[in-house]
This record gives structure tokens, C-alpha cells and sequence, in this order.
């Protein structure tokens, strides 16, 4: 704000210093994205088939049709309640001025005709070619025999492991890299940026809170038991969720409030919420969705309806291959979604230094969502209990 009261020419001088360093930093950020995504949906996919049979496995496909079926859900109604939301901010001149010229500068992403080979999709920053690749060649992996098939997923699983090692590298120049890329918007737009990304956290922030509650009345007709009773499981939780910002330091209490007050079986202690908390990631269609829209509306970005369907299918397989510790840095793997729908990287990432405002409500969101699965998954093994009982009791009677 001061330089651009000032116009003094020591602030231009930063700016072409800068400038550079910014864009060398994006680039390190577009040359990780293809091997990223790609690594981290294909050891998603090949390591899904590991560990469970039986009872379990059908157990564990129940879980990830309610996970795919809620992530949806939640990332349709954001989409629906945040467009009417976004209309309220408006960007200011000085703002949609720079934004503006940002949105119109050439992009390698600009919509193009279906490519014919991978290498083309790459080039062109098309995505959802590249995702039904990974996602068929990963489905094909896993009907492999055990024999060939699990060294391919280790060694899909290290190679995403060492992407994310990578990426952490590059993340460690992040607050130089979001301050050089910035610097020269906020030259030009004053106080507006901050502006913008205080708006963006109410929002964000409200959304998450709604939703969380939500899932209150949800788990109550869905899993039939007392909204009182679901908080009283889920409250250590979420406790444990404020102090820690990571969902799985919260298993623990999530299985102890289960059997508490939820009278979870064995099986949902040992298998369901620990794969809840390992890939269920609620939050992830909300927030990306929120800032999706909101984007979308500072550039003036029209939204396809195709554009926000492979957005949503995009961000929805992304969210299976996050992890559920603070600090990880896996919201940049869905950096190719933003670009595939037209917004530019620039904004995305600007963004992306609010995060840390929102975490906690994403992290309590996610545990209410972990134990909410788990209770409605339930239903059906605590049905089954009480008719055992009703069952024996008539058989004493008699």
C-alpha cells in the first residue's frame, strides 16, 4: 500500500528483482505437478487392493462409496450455496484491474480439442486425460497376481513418497516465492489483495463451520441414533483435532468415543475409522470448491458446467491420496485442477498462504466426518445386534 501511495522508484526496483524469483519458483511448482499427481493417484489406486478380504473388504467398499458419495454431495451444495455468497464481495477496481490483466495472460492450459497422446495432454495442461490414465492403468495393476502386482505398487508408493519429499523442498522457498509473486499485485492494487484474502477466509471459515454442523442432523436420520449421542462420541475428537491440526493424532480418540457412546463393533475400531482418517478428507471438496468459486469470480472466470464436473471428479480422487498430518503441503497437488478450469496459478497460490487460518476448522470437520461414516456404516452391525438379542430374549421366554 505504501509504494503504491508513494509511486517512489525504490519500490519499482524491488519489483524487477523480484519478479524474477517469483517466476522461477512457479515454474519449479509446473514442472512438479504432472509427476505428482500422476504418482500420487496411481499409489492411491494399486495400494487399494492390499490387506482386506471378506467381511472386511466388503466392508471397506461400503466405506469408500459413502466417502466418494459424501465428498460429492458436499462439493455440489459449497458450489450452490457459495456462488450467491461471492456475489456479495466485490473486488474493487484496483483489484479486478490486476486480476484482469492476470487472467488475460497466456496460459498453457487454455481450453483446446481432446488430445491424442499423453505427451499432448501434458503440454496442453489438460488433466482429466492424464487422471483416466492413471486411474485405468492403476484399476488394471490391481487385478495383477500379488506376485506382480505389489512391486508395482511399492514402487508407485515410493515414487510418490519421494514427489512429496520434492515437493517439500521446493515448499520450503514458499514465503519467499508467494511474497515475489505477489509483491508486484500488490504493488498495483494496495491494500485490495489483503482485502481479498480476508474475505476469502470468512468465507471459507464459515462454509467449514456450517458443514460441520450439518453432519449433526445427517448422522442423526442416517445412522439413527440421538444428535446428543453422536456429539458426546465425536467431542474428544475434535478436542484432540483444535490442539493438534492432524486428524489421525485424533484416531485414538475417535475409536474410544465410537465404542463409548456409538457401541461400534471391533471390526470399526481396528479397520473403518483408521481408513477414515487415512483417506477420508471432507473438507478437501469444500475448501477447494470454495476457492474455486471464489476465484473464478475475482477474474471473472466463467465456470462450465463441465469445467466444475472435472473439478469436482479431479479434487474427489486427489482428496484419497492426502494424509492426515498439519503442515503436509498436499493442497498444491491439486494445483492442475484450478489450472484445467481456466484460473490462473498466480491466484491459486495466493490463496494458498491463508491456509493455515482455516486448518482447524478443516481438521474438526474432517474427524465429525470420520465418525460420522463410521456411525452410519454402523447401523446396519447394530441392527443386526438387536435382533440377536430380541431373538434370544424370545427364546427364554419361551
Amino acid at each position: 500500500m505504501l509504494g503504491q501511495v508513494s509511486d517512489a522508484a525504490a519500490f519499482r526496483v524491488v519489483e524487477r528483482i523480484l519478479t524474477p524469483i517469483g517466476a522461477v519458483w512457479l515454474t519449479a511448482l509446473q514442472m512438479l505437478l504432472l509427476p505428482l499427481i500422476l504418482s500420487q493417484l496411481l499409489s492411491a489406486v494399486t495400494g487399494a487392493g492390499d490387506g482386506a478380504t471378506g467381511e472386511v473388504a466388503k466392508l471397506g467398499i461400503r466405506a469408500i462409496v459413502l466417502f466418494v458419495t459424501m465428498l460429492l454431495v458436499a462439493g455440489a451444495l459449497t458450489f450452490v450455496i457459495s456462488k450467491p455468497i461471492m456475489a456479495l464481495y466485490e473486488p474493487g477496481p484496483a483489484l479486478s484491474k490486476s486480476a484482469a490483466a492476470t487472467a488475460d495472460a497466456p496460459k498453457t492450459s487454455e481450453a483446446a480439442p481432446w488430445p491424442t497422446n499423453l505427451v499432448e495432454a501434458a503440454r496442453k495442461g489438460q488433466i482429466l486425460p492424464l487422471l483416466l490414465f492413471a486411474a485405468l492403468l492403476g484399476a488394471a495393476i490391481t487385478r495383477l497376481p500379488d506376485e506382480r502386482r505389489i512391486p508395482l505398487a511399492t514402487l508407485f508408493r515410493g515414487f510418490a513418497e519421494a514427489m512429496m519429499i520434492v515437493v517439500r523442498w521446493v515448499l520450503v522457498a514458499t514465503p519467499v516465492g508467494v511474497f515475489a509473486m505477489t509483491y508486484a499485485s500488490a504493488l498495483g492494487s494496495g491494500g485490495a489483495v489483503a482485502g481479498m484474502m480476508g474475505a476469502f477466509i470468512v468465507i471459507v471459515c464459515a462454509l467449514l463451520v456450517l458443514f460441520t454442523i450439518l453432519l449433526y442432523p445427517i448422522t442423526a436420520i442416517a445412522a439413527r441414533i440421538p444428535m446428543r449421542t453422536f456429539a458426546k462420541a465425536v467431542a474428544p475428537a475434535q478436542l484432540v483435532a483444535v490442539s493438534t491440526l492432524s486428524s489421525i493424532a485424533a484416531l485414538p480418540a475417535l475409536v474410544q468415543g465410537g465404542i463409548d457412546h456409538l457401541r461400534l463393533p471391533r471390526t470399526f475400531g481396528g479397520f473403518v475409522l483408521p481408513l477414515c482418517v487415512s483417506v477420508f478428507k471432507i473438507n478437501r471438496t469444500i475448501s477447494s470448491t470454495t476457492k474455486l468459486v471464489f476465484l473464478a469470480h475475482v477474474y471473472g472466470v466463467p465456470l462450465s458446467v463441465s469445467n466444475v464436473v472435472i473439478f469436482m471428479f479431479s479434487v474427489t480422487l486427489l482428496s484419497f491420496a492426502a494424509v492426515g498430518v498439519p503442515n503436509g503441503g498436499q493442497a498444491f497437488s491439486t494445483l492442475p485442477a484450478y489450472v484445467a478450469a481456466g484460473l490462473p496459478i498466480e491466484g491459486v497460490i495466493l490463496l494458498e498462504a491463508t491456509s493455515m487460518a482455516p486448518d482447524l476448522l478443516k481438521t474438526v470437520l474432517n474427524v465429525t466426518g470420520d465418525m460420522s461414516v463410521a456411525a452410519i456404516l454402523s447401523r446396519s452391525s447394530r441392527n443386526e445386534s438387536e435382533e440377536v438379542v430380541d431373538a434370544l430374549a424370545s427364546e427364554g421366554v419361551a
